[in-house]
């Protein structure tokens, strides 16, 4: 049973993420890539600070606001410079989901399918924009 929960969290995120890939490329009619993915980032960022304020200790949620606002620079720095800062801060923001699985590093209580989910997620979209980022660095 467990196998297969674990399945569908990863089959789920795959089809999050590349509804989220074709988003962005119909999106880039109106907004850039980079504005869009830095977007994204700050976005998945702040959702533990939600997941924190529900039922944790002020430590927790300080923890998970400092995180945040990493994440926040990551994407503010990416989007002034080096697109791929972005990226790179989306496929760490996977990580960040896995140190939260079972209270493994960080002890933020969130739903139990989250950390593999949104790993998937992470993994896969921010792959794509670290593609389409070296890519477009390169006709440059």
């Amino acid at each position: 049973m467990y196998k297969n929960r674990k399945m569908n969290e990863i089959i789920l995120g795959l089809l999050v993420a590349v509804a989220m890939i074709v988003l962005t490329v119909l999106l880039n009619k109106y907004f850039a890539t980079k504005l869009i993915a830095a977007t994204i980032l700050v976005a998945i960022a702040f959702i533990y600070v939600g997941f924190a304020l529900k039922e944790n200790t002020v430590p927790i949620i300080v923890f998970e606001i400092m995180v945040a606002v990493l994440f926040y620079f990551m994407a503010l720095i990416g989007y002034s410079g080096k697109s791929s800062l972005i990226a790179f801060g989306i496929i760490l923001h996977g990580f960040w989901d896995i140190f939260h699985h079972k209270a493994l590093i960080v002890a933020t209580d969130i739903p139990g399918y989250w950390p593999s989910f949104c790993l998937t997620i992470d993994l896969v979209y921010g792959a794509y924009l670290l593609y389409i980022f070296k890519k477009s660095y390169a006709r440059n």
